[in-house]
């Protein structure tokens, strides 16, 4: 007798991976993957909006600009008067344009405005008349450039046709991974060494400007991986205001860490920051104006 015959439906029956539940199993993994990859796609998507959105820093929202009402004529009148010298970079050009907008809110004559370069000779000032001469020194993150840039400036003449005289180191002069000690040592041995030898030159100190505090994840980030800018420029700050009086002392950092309402922040408050966080806004930079108006004009009579 032959081999029996086996029965095609009873054999497929029999098979518990047949090719229906092979499929059918496939199947369900191919599903189970893809919702795992869209979910993946939107998880994606999201971080991708949120970065984008938190990454970079937010615009701060200007304060109001009461500081025109804070220096009178008759003070704005007496500072045009004097024959000043500024050293400076970015900041400074804030404090000038907002110079010029309190003389010109008040319809009181500005003082002639003059820009040299270093190394150059020294201007020739009309007689009898006040002036704000001012230079842009050095290169910023290098102090110690700056601070002998500032010293050649007076000794090349300027000592001998300026009344008061200032340097001002940026904010990029001062971080958390600047040696404080030694930049303060050199500006001290700098302006010590000019009163000495130029003592009818009123020379005023300044604090290093602040920064806003960091807004967006970048910023966070190069704080945790840089350290705090601002916490080694009060120290550096803490300094100079140790070293010279108030009535010499054009404190920057302070003016620019007090809000409109008076309350002291450890940065540059954010009502007065442009929307890069580190310059000033045209309401900052007139508080910072008639804060070094009133420094000019402190003991002088109209």
């Amino acid at each position: 007798m032959g081999a029996p015959r086996r029965d095609p439906a009873s054999s497929a029956r029999q098979r518990p991976y047949g090719g229906r539940v092979l499929r059918e199993r496939r199947g369900s993994r191919a599903r189970a993957v893809g919702r795992v990859l869209l979910g993946a796609a939107v998880v994606l998507a999201v971080g991708v909006v949120v970065l984008a959105r938190f990454w970079g820093p937010r615009e701060p929202e200007p304060s109001p600009d009461a500081s025109a009402g804070t220096v009178t004529p008759a003070e704005l009148a007496v500072a045009a008067d004097q024959r000043v010298f500024i050293g400076h970079m970015s900041i400074g050009w804030n404090l000038l344009d907002g110079l010029q907008r309190l003389y010109a809110d008040a319809e009181v004559p500005e003082a002639e405005v003059v820009q040299v370069s270093v190394g150059d000779p020294p201007p020739e000032l009309p007689e009898g008349e006040g002036a704000v001469v001012h230079a842009e020194i050095g290169v910023n993150g290098d102090p110690l450039g700056k601070l002998a840039n500032f010293d050649a400036a007076m000794r090349s003449g300027l000592a001998d046709e300026v009344d008061v005289a200032m340097v001002k180191l940026c904010f990029t002069d001062v971080t958390a991974k600047t040696d404080v000690d030694q930049v303060f040592a050199a500006y001290q041995d700098t302006l010590d060494g000019l009163q000495r030898d130029y003592p009818d030159v009123r020379f005023v100190h300044t604090t290093v400007p602040l920064t806003a505090a960091p807004s967006g994840i970048k910023q966070h980030l190069k704080v945790l991986v840089r350290g705090d800018d601002n916490e080694a420029r009060e120290r550096y700050n803490d300094l100079v205001r140790g070293a010279y009086a108030d009535d010499d002392l054009f404190d920057i950092a302070a003016v620019e860490s007090t809000t409109a309402d008076g309350t002291r922040m450890s940065t540059l408050a954010p009502g007065w920051a442009d929307a890069d966080r580190e310059h000033l806004n045209a309401a900052g930079s007139a508080v910072l104006a008639a804060r070094f108006l009133d420094l000019l004009t402190q003991g002088a009579t109209a």
